[in-house]
Formats: C-alpha cells, structure tokens, sequence
C-alpha cells in the first residue's frame, strides 16, 4: 500500500529468510544448535554448525531435504539447554510436547520453513531519524521499515528484530504524533484512492481468484533456487513468471467481499516478489543473505544501500549519499 501512494523499499534482495523447524509446527531455533541430523535410513549427514557462514548449514540442509525426510536428534544437547529451555523458550517444548515426543530423546522431521520478508531485512526505505519514508507524512515501524539500519544484509529472529520492532515504533509514533501536532487536523481534506492491483483492475475484469498464481511466487521467493542458488539466469526466468502472474492480477482482478480480501493479499505478494527479484538481480555479488552462486565474491563498490520501486513498472537504483547520510 505504501508503494501504491509512491514510496521506495530499500533492501529487498536481504528479505529471503528461513527457519529450521519441525516438519508439522514452531520456528523456534534455538534447540537446533545442539542437533545432529539423520536421513531415514539412520546414516548421519555432514551438516556444518549453524553460522558457519556463507550459509553453509542452510545449503547443507537442504540439499539433504532436496534427497529426502530429514531427522533432528538433540539427544546429545548439553545439559544447560535441556534444563533451562523451558524457561528461555517455553514455546519451543508445546509442539512435541502436544505429539508425545521427547525433544531430547526421539528423532523427528524437520523443513526448512521459508519465512521470506518477516525474518528478512529489507522494506519501506527509511529517510529521516523520526522513521519517515520517501513519502510525504508516512512513516513505518518493525516490519514494514528495513532493518538494515540495524542488520545490515543480516537478520535475526529475536534479538535485533525484535529490538528494531520497538525502538522503530517508540520513534515513529512520537514522530508521527509530533507532526501532527504541528500540522494540526485536517478533516476536510480531499482523500485520493491509491489502490490498484487486485481492486481496480487496468483491463477487463475477469480475475476473481489468484491462488493459481502462488506457486509460481513461492518458488520465486522461498525456493531454494530463488534463495539459496542465485543467479543471474534463474531470477530472470523467475522474474519473468513473476511478471505474468502480476499481470494479470493488475490488469483483470477483481473480486467482492472476503474474495477481495484474497485477491489484495495475492497482489500484494506479487509485487513484493517483484520487488525481491529486482533488488537480487541488480545487485551483482554476495552480501549478507543475498547469495549468488554467479557473483560469489563481495565487490566493495558495491556497500549501498539498494532502492526499488513502482507497481507498474520496477525500477532500481543505489540509494543517493545524502540519504544513506541522514538515516545512519
């Protein structure tokens, strides 16, 4: 939506994200620092440690997920962590617990469960020290602002994110509030609709469910491929499904009630894969979570901040040094 009224996002080739977690449940991570892994025929797989850099054990995992079901055994955790992960992370334990199974004895499944922009870095560009975006009185918090300010093209589950979500919130609603006390109310404004994609369609309306579509935007964002293997070759075929699939939403959806609601989410989505695909093909190395295998070195000339924008059509472009300035 905030694109829609012109803003710029900022960091979206960071914001492809996974969690190790049991195959049905939680992205709790914690426990799996501790844990070996199994194919199901007992044999132990090489899985280098969590943070072994270059995302060696996510690569591992699923290449191993790629062959078949995975197992988690923690029945080697120290002792510390058994005794005290109830206290640290309760909701770690509900999920076995509600299956009969013992965390720290019984082997069980595992996924890779993609999270994407949630647990990714990038979002709405942030411009100014009270939180402000590229768009005139907007400004944005947790989720919705990039957290590079605080990650860089890392991120995190807890821990700075979540320190970002309420820092970012504190700062944004007291700069918000400070703007409008300036600017006094103004109840007989004239509202402009921003909306598009998914409530007003370009052409004719025809499109009144787009669930066709997810696959093709899940496996452009959360695919191992599209997250893992980058590279040139593979974002533009995903960016050009991607493209179709956006299309078509924009130019024939339309839906009514709760339907609409679908078809917002389903168009919402869409741009934002466009946007990730963008961002990942214009930046040509490796850096933090955006990993390609065609550009595997980190290139100095490169330590700009990233924007993309634009529904209709994507543009990007490193962020000016007087912006990068004001928000660092």
């Amino acid at each position: 939506m905030a694109a829609e009224a012109g803003a710029a996002l900022s960091g979206m080739e960071f914001s492809v994200s996974y969690s190790l977690s049991p195959a049905w449940n939680s992205t709790r991570t914690l426990p799996y620092f501790a844990a070996r892994f199994f194919d199901t025929e007992g044999r132990e797989l090489d899985v280098p440690p969590p943070m072994s850099g270059e995302a060696a054990h996510l690569r591992a995992l699923a290449h191993a997920l790629e062959a078949g079901p995975v197992l988690a055994d923690l029945s080697e955790a120290p002792d510390a962590l058994k005794r005290g992960l109830r206290r640290i992370q309760p909701a770690s334990l509900a999920p076995f617990e509600r299956k009969g199974i013992d965390l720290f004895r019984d082997r069980f499944p595992v996924r890779l469960f993609g999270e994407g922009t949630v647990r990714g870095t990038g979002e709405l560009q942030i411009v100014g020290d009270g939180c402000e975006t590229s768009v005139a009185n907007l400004y944005a918090a947790g989720d919705s602002a990039t957290r590079e300010l605080v990650a860089g093209a890392t991120s995190g589950g807890g821990a700075q994110n979540a320190a970002w979500a309420l820092t970012s919130g504190r700062i944004a609603g007291a700069a918000a509030a400070a703007h409008a006390r300036r600017t006094g109310r103004r109840g007989d404004t004239p509202v402009q609709v921003a909306g598009t994609a998914g409530l007003r369609p370009a052409s004719t309306a025809r499109l009144a469910d787009a669930r066709e579509g997810l696959p093709i935007i899940q496996a452009a964002t959360i695919g191992y491929d599209a997250a893992l293997w980058r590279s040139a070759d593979k974002l533009v075929r995903h960016r050009d499904a991607v493209e179709a699939v956006w299309r078509t939403i924009a130019d024939h959806g339309r839906a009514e009630g709760l339907a609409a609601v679908a078809l917002r989410e389903h168009a919402a989505m869409a741009a934002c894969a466009r946007w990730v695909l963008a961002a990942a093909l214009a930046r040509d190395e490796s850096r933090g979570m955006h990993m390609r295998i065609d550009r595997p070195g980190t290139d100095p000339a490169q330590q700009s901040r990233l924007l993309v924008a634009g529904l209709n059509h994507v543009w990007t472009r490193p962020e000016r040094p007087a912006a990068q300035g004001i928000a660092a």
